[in-house]
C-alpha cells in the first residue's frame, strides 16, 4: 500500500506542473524569510543591513519530493533624512526531483512613522524561471509493446510541450506596526503576488497565474521584563488553494546590551487550509545572539499523506545576520544650569 501511495503522489506532483493551480513555495518559519513573506519587510528592522538564508526539505520519506533553498539581503538608506530600503532575493526550489523553479527578485520599500505607527510600503519585481526534465518521465507513446513496460528512451511524440518557461513577476505589500506600551506591541501586514498575472505554462496555451494574497499578524506581549509571548498567524490564498499557519512562541531574554538582545525561543504552530482538517503540527526553536538569529523547525504531517510519509514532514533551517544600527536615532540636548 505504501509503495502505491508513493507512486500516486509522484504522478500527482508531475501533473500539477501542467494544471498551474499549485501553490507557491512556503516556509514554516515564514517570519524568518521576510522578503518572501512581504515586500514591505524590505528594511523593516533596526540595523544598517541584513542577510538571510533558508533551507527546507519536505517529505524526505518520499523519493525526490521537495527541497527549497533561498538567500537574500537588504539595506537601509536615508536620502533627505527619509528611510528607504533595497534588497535582493534568490530562490531555488525542486519538486519531485524534476520540476525546478528559480526566482530572482529585487525589493524596494519606503518607511514612515506617523502618530506612533510604523508604516512600510514595498514593491518586488523579478524574473521567474521554471523547467522540467521530460526525459525522466514516461508518456503513453513510450509503451514498449514487446516488454509491456514504459521506456522513456523511446520518442514521446509530444509536440505541444516545452521544457522551460520564463516570465516577469510583480509583487507588492504593506506592513504597519506600533509599540503601544512597554509590554505590548503588534504588527499587521498584507501582500499581493503575481499582480501582473504572468503567463506560466509548459503547454501551447495562455494559462495565467492568479493573484496570490497573504495576510499576516503578530502580537508581542511581555509577561515579565525577560519573558515575551508572541502569538502569530499567516493566511496564504490563491484561486481555490489556501494555507493558514497559526502559532505561539515564547521568547526568554538571556542578556541585553545597548546594541544586542540575546534570547532563546521555542514554540508550536499548526497548518490548515479553509474547509480542511489540520495538515501539520510544527515545532520551532532557536536563539538570537548578537548579530545572528538562528531558527529550526520540524513539521509533523497529519494529513492523509501520513500513510506514505509515516507522519514525517519537513525540516527547516533559517539564519539571519543583522548589522547593528549606526544611525543616531535618539537626540538629547543638555539644558544650561544657572
Amino acid at each position: 500500500m505504501r509503495f502505491n501511495l508513493r507512486n500516486i503522489f509522484l504522478i500527482t506532483l508531475f501533473c500539477s506542473a501542467f494544471s498551474l493551480f499549485s501553490q507557491d513555495i512556503h516556509f514554516t518559519q515564514y517570519y524568518f524569510s521576510p522578503l518572501s513573506l512581504n515586500p514591505a519587510n524590505t528594511g523593516n528592522y533596526a540595523g544598517d543591513y541584513r542577510g538571510m538564508a533558508n533551507y527546507r526539505s519536505q517529505w524526505k520519506e518520499i523519493d525526490k519530493a521537495y527541497k527549497t533553498i533561498s538567500v537574500g539581503g537588504d539595506m537601509n538608506f536615508y536620502p533627505m533624512n527619509q528611510k528607504v530600503s533595497g534588497g535582493l532575493y534568490i530562490l531555488n526550489d525542486k519538486s519531485g526531483g524534476n520540476l525546478v523553479q528559480n526566482k530572482i527578485l529585487i525589493s524596494g520599500a519606503a518607511h514612515k512613522k506617523i502618530a506612533g505607527f510604523e508604516l512600510n510600503l514595498g514593491i518586488q519585481p523579478g524574473v521567474v524561471m521554471k523547467s522540467i526534465d521530460f526525459n525522466a518521465h514516461s508518456f503513453p507513446n513510450q509503451l514498449n509493446w514487446g516488454t509491456g513496460q514504459f521506456d522513456n528512451t523511446l520518442p514521446n511524440n509530444e509536440t505541444n510541450i516545452q521544457p522551460k518557461t520564463t516570465y516577469f513577476d510583480m509583487n507588492a505589500g504593506f506592513v504597519v506596526s506600533r509599540k503601544f506600551t512597554d509590554k505590548f506591541e503588534a504588527e499587521l501586514g498584507f501582500a499581493f503576488f503575481h499582480l501582473n498575472k504572468p503567463k506560466e505554462t509548459f503547454l501551447a496555451n495562455d494559462n495565467k497565474l492568479p493573484v496570490r494574497q497573504i495576510y499576516h499578524a503578530e502580537i508581542r506581549y511581555f509577561v515579565s521584563p525577560k519573558l515575551a509571548i508572541k502569538p502569530h498567524t499567516m493566511i496564504n490564498a490563491t484561486s481555490k488553494a489556501s494555507d493558514w499557519v497559526t502559532g505561539v512562541t515564547a521568547e526568554y531574554t538571556l542578556s541585553k546590551t545597548p546594541f544586542f538582545t540575546n534570547t532563546v525561543f521555542a514554540g508550536f504552530m499548526w497548518r490548515d487550509g479553509f474547509k480542511r482538517i489540520m495538515d501539520a503540527g510544527m515545532f520551532t526553536a532557536g536563539m538570537k545572539y548578537q548579530n545572528y538569529t538562528f531558527g529550526v523547525s520540524y513539521d509533523v504531517n497529519t494529513s492523509q499523506l501520513h500513510t506514505a510519509t509515516n507522519y514525517k514532514g519537513a525540516l527547516e533551517l533559517a539564519l539571519i545576520y543583522t548589522a547593528k544600527n549606526t544611525r543616531l536615532i535618539k537626540k538629547e540636548i543638555s539644558c544650561d544650569r544657572y
